[in-house]
């Protein structure tokens, strides 16, 4: 297990003590310290002092898919994942994650990955029934899909395949896209488990979308160096409805304070933590 970290401090906690409470313990913890300058050291250092699955790594070179990559190559088991410090996953998490590996329908699956709703986001009992509601329409053997950011599960032999046919080097790569396109290349398949779901922070939607722009083209960027011309024309096409959404939803989420449950329009106006 993999939990890339740059100044988690105000996450990192609630994200180990789930990941260290489940039903079917989960092997190792390994939390890379992405060039930290807040509690984010110490925090991980005093659960390791407790916990002997916990350990921090350090990797200097700055960004996301370096600090997934690092953690990915440490891992040892034969099942690799990688969650983010924002993300909460369930208690039965890692159970279901070996049962689905073990299973018949699980053989045909390289990798596995699950929805999420945001937990800092108004409506948390809204966005779970709505969730509920859709997933009990739809067929569990057609749910072949791509791997979700938040929280993701690898074959370890998956990952050594993978790993030097990603383009995480150049800027602006979705990271989970990025995954995703060099499985398809190599023929591999991700299932979705609607059991395993996670809860993510919307703080992402937070940031202003012209702030977020760059990072809203990734899709088309990520298709564009794997040479898939048609996922590179779909995704400069939905790029306008993908700018829309994220104005609708920062419209939405920027002013509200999780802390107090409550919109607080000053927000639009002052500085927006860890971004």
């Amino acid at each position: 297990m993999a939990v890339p970290a740059h100044n988690e401090e105000s996450n990192l906690t609630e994200c180990l003590d789930h990941l260290l409470d489940q039903t079917r313990p989960i092997d190792e913890v390994i939390v890379v310290d992405n060039g930290s300058t807040d509690a984010t050291p110490r925090i991980v250092d005093e659960y390791a002092a407790h916990d002997r699955r916990v350990r921090r790594v350090v990797e200097p070179k700055p960004g996301v898919h370096a600090a997934r990559r690092r953690g990915l190559d440490e891992a040892a088991s034969d099942l690799v994942a990688k969650v983010d410090a924002d993300t909460h996953v369930g208690r039965d998490w890692a159970q279901i994650v070996v049962e689905f590996f073990s299973s018949s329908r699980g053989s045909d699956f390289s990798a596995l990955t699950g929805p999420f709703l945001m937990w800092d986001a108004p409506a948390y009992s809204l966005q779970k029934r709505l969730f509920e509601r859709s997933f009990r329409r739809i067929d569990q053997e057609d749910l072949v899909t791509s791997i979700h950011g938040p929280a993701y599960v690898l074959r370890r032999e998956t990952w050594q395949t993978i790993r030097d046919h990603l383009h995480d080097d150049e800027p602006g790569v979705w990271e989970d896209l990025d995954i995703s396109l060099a499985m398809k290349k190599k023929g591999l398949h991700t299932a979705l488990e609607p059991r395993l779901l996670a809860d993510s922070s919307c703080r992402r939607l937070r940031v202003s979308p012209w702030r977020n722009l760059h990072y809203m083209m990734g899709g088309r960027t990520t298709a564009r160096a794997h040479g898939d011309r048609e996922l590179t024309r779909s995704m400069t096409a939905d790029l306008p409805i993908r700018v829309l959404t994220h104005v609708y939803f920062w419209a939405l989420l920027r002013p509200w304070d999780n802390t107090s449950r409550t919109w607080r329009p000053h927000r639009y106006f002052t500085r927006l933590s860890g971004f």
